[in-house]
């Protein structure tokens, strides 16, 4: 039974009361506080439920399943805080480990739900927060989970909550990993949930829909290959290619798996630099005549995107993609300047220090004086490579693969004792790497 005592001792709530009172007998014949005259009194009296929610749940969860029962239509919250009330139930049931009264609670909590369409409509953006509840609290349901937020995504489209398209996102995977979804379609529903986000970039909740991407994008990782990304792409294209957003996320896409040699990356990066030149539309098509092994158009995008690129991290990526295509082409002295431009621009990376490193390594040759100078050349490389993992955690196995590749090359401690030299030796390497460094043998 309700404690009207305690009600009555707060005298805050006594004015409150008296006010709602009045409210209510004027507005119930519109019935949202109640059949009657006394409905919209004991409405008004219960509403204030929400001011117990905190210190007193169970004076909370009283007076609002008198309000719940009394004048459903009175207010949205009254739904929202319902939710909340038996969620906490549950939780305290699963904690008690008493599994039974748990999913009463639960069974209640989803019937809130139901309840709500039923009285406000807005059935879409309901069954959202449905199926998201229910992916928490009943995750055994898959597929009446997945049917929920696919029905509130078909209903709701680009006005779909951020957190539906993530829901749905991973409702579609645990589908397909019962075999009830094929990759493609998880593919699929990737691409619809990717679009719902691209449209929302401007909106006021554009940040939600950014990280709602991410999550989207990290989740579904696994299952998007070149495989299955090509063949999409291709069958897509016609359909999109005046389509900027469709465009962006699929060269983004094919970039991160690397399908560069696909001709279907070719026609959509081209198609998406003409209609949105970008710093990442350029690095795109610099990607792309990388692949083809065209180093000059290569430079030349590379360049561009660093030209329009807006951060130091950009600007960075952007140096190294122009090092590594000098790097390829054979122009050693370029790739270590835009390596080393790469470097000042972004601290503690160690992947220009691998560039720079495997320029000295490719330069043994041309550097080989008939003395020590291929050497040179090998004890420089190793040098770049000790300081790439050095900065760089991250970069250490591939740092170390090269060392042993470069080491292999040493010379013998003969050769060194006939130039009159030893380890630990200072030696400046000459050829256009012009670095000091110290002599090392086998």
């Amino acid at each position: 039974m309700v404690s009207k005592k305690k009600i009555r001792l707060d005298m805050k709530k006594l004015a409150l009361l008296l006010v709602g009172i009045t409210i209510g007998i004027t507005s119930f014949a519109q019935g949202k506080y109640g059949a009657t005259p006394q409905d919209s009194i004991t409405c008004i009296e219960s509403l204030i439920y929400k001011d117990y929610m905190k210190n007193d749940p169970k004076l909370a969860l009283s007076l609002w399943r008198v309000a719940y029962k009394t004048c459903p239509q009175s207010q949205k919250t009254l739904y929202i805080n319902g939710v909340k009330l038996y969620e906490g139930l549950a939780k305290k049931a699963e904690k008690a480990k008493n599994n039974e009264l748990k999913e009463l609670y639960l069974d209640t909590m989803l019937s809130i739900y139901d309840q709500r369409i039923e009285m406000f409509g807005q059935k879409g953006f309901v069954l959202g927060y449905k199926g998201q509840s229910m992916l928490v609290n009943r995750p055994t349901e898959k597929q009446k989970i997945y049917d929920l937020l696919n029905e509130a995504v078909s209903i709701t489209k680009n006005k779909t909550q951020a957190g539906t398209l993530v829901a749905l996102m991973f409702a579609t995977i645990n589908l397909e990993k019962e075999g009830k979804l094929t990759k493609e379609e998880v593919v699929g529903v990737f691409e619809n949930t990717s679009a719902i986000c691209a449209a929302n970039k401007a909106s006021k909740y554009a940040d939600k829909y950014a990280k709602a991407q991410e999550k989207i994008q990290n989740v579904s990782g696994p299952y998007l290959t070149c495989e299955v990304l090509v063949p999409l792409a291709e069958k897509s294209f016609e359909a999109n290619k005046n389509d900027v957003d469709w465009l962006r996320r699929t060269v983004q896409l094919l970039k991160y798996k690397k399908c560069y040699e696909a001709d279907i990356f070719a026609k959509v990066a081209e198609a998406y630099f003409k209609l949105e030149p970008s710093a990442e539309g350029a690095e795109s098509m610099g990607k792309l005549f990388l692949g083809k092994k065209d180093y000059a158009k290569a430079i030349d995008f590379f360049k561009k995107a660093e030209e329009m690129a807006e951060s130091n991290e950009e600007k960075a990526q952007y140096n190294l993609s122009i090092a590594e295509a000098y790097l390829y082409s054979k122009s050693y002295s370029s790739a270590r300047t835009y390596a080393q431009k790469a470097i000042g621009l972004k601290s503690g990376w160690g992947e220009p220090y691998l560039v720079i490193g495997d320029a000295y390594m490719y330069s043994a040759g041309a550097c080989d004086d008939k003395e020590l100078g291929r050497y040179g050349a090998y004890w420089a490389a190793v040098d770049k490579y000790q300081k790439a993992k050095a900065v760089d955690g991250s970069v250490a196995s591939d740092a170390n693969k090269k060392i042993a590749r470069a080491s292999a090359n040493y010379p013998v401690t003969k050769d060194l004792f006939f130039y009159s030299k030893k380890d630990g030796d200072s030696y400046t390497v000459g050829c256009w790497i012009n670095e000091s460094t110290s002599v090392r043998s086998k």
